[in-house]
């Protein structure tokens, strides 16, 4: 048994363009080689987007705390996220970023959010549950997500007060 959290499988390094397409239809995350998961920092560049990934502590620091107003979210992605996502942290930039980020930072100081394990654990735990339940209806997938990410908010903000 290991301490990593789940991933998806990622692809091969080369694949044709139409095997990336279905697999980043699929799952954006399994779409990615293995290569990318193991680099410092690295530029991701696909016909519609330019993005990067990075997997070092200090340069995250950089972005996130000392310089993010230099590090804004792509329009092209806020757009195809807004729907499922709304106005959270995750899309947004400027003053709205910085208010949300204040409310939310409390959560990851000192270690805490490794206080917060077992909450989200058993939020998502709850998410699959209510998903199975359902046993193979159409399920109104955005309903579902919204609820989801309001149980892992509220099971760790009450976990770590």
């Amino acid at each position: 048994m290991t301490d990593l959290p789940p991933k998806s499988q990622s692809r091969p390094n080369k694949v044709s363009f139409l095997h990336y397409m279905r697999l980043f239809r699929q799952d954006i995350l399994s779409a990615q080689p293995a290569r990318l998961y193991r680099a410092l920092m690295a530029d991701l560049r696909t016909p519609f987007f330019r993005s990067y990934m990075i997997n070092q502590p200090e340069l995250i620091k950089i972005i996130l705390k000392d310089h993010p107003d230099d590090f804004t979210k792509s329009n092209c992605i806020e757009k195809g996220l807004r729907p499922l996502l709304g106005n959270l942290v995750f899309l947004t930039n400027g003053d709205t970023w910085k208010r949300q980020r204040r409310i939310i930072d409390p959560a990851f100081e000192g270690g805490r959010l490794r206080e917060t394990d077992p909450a989200m654990w058993e939020a998502a735990e709850a998410a699959a549950t209510r998903l199975n339940l359902c046993g193979g209806d159409v399920v109104e997938i955005k309903e579902e997500t919204s609820h989801a990410a309001a149980d892992v908010i509220f099971r760790t903000f009450f976990s770590i007060l």
